[in-house]
């Protein structure tokens, strides 16, 4: 019983990283410097929206409501679902 190999698309590539996905899958690959991380689709998208509201946060200064002295949830994770 032989299986189809994976097919992979690339999403993004930076210096910092690559990104993949295996549509028939279902799963992103995340390549950062020597380590490679495989999520389920939902799974990438919520990690995806909280790096993207963090960076936002770190570039102005943590000024759009977030604590220093503790975390604050900003948004739920999923969602994209």
């Amino acid at each position: 019983m032989s299986k189809k190999p994976c097919s992979h698309d690339w999403l993004a590539a930076t210096e910092f990283g690559r990104a993949q996905i295996c549509r028939e899958c279902g799963v992103v690959h995340l390549h950062v410097q020597n380590l490679t991380m495989r999520f389920e689709v939902a799974d990438f998208l919520g990690l995806a929206d909280t790096l993207a509201e963090a960076a936002i946060q770190a570039r102005t200064g943590g000024k759009a409501g977030a604590q220093c002295a503790g975390f604050t949830l900003i948004k739920p994770s999923r969602l994209l679902n």
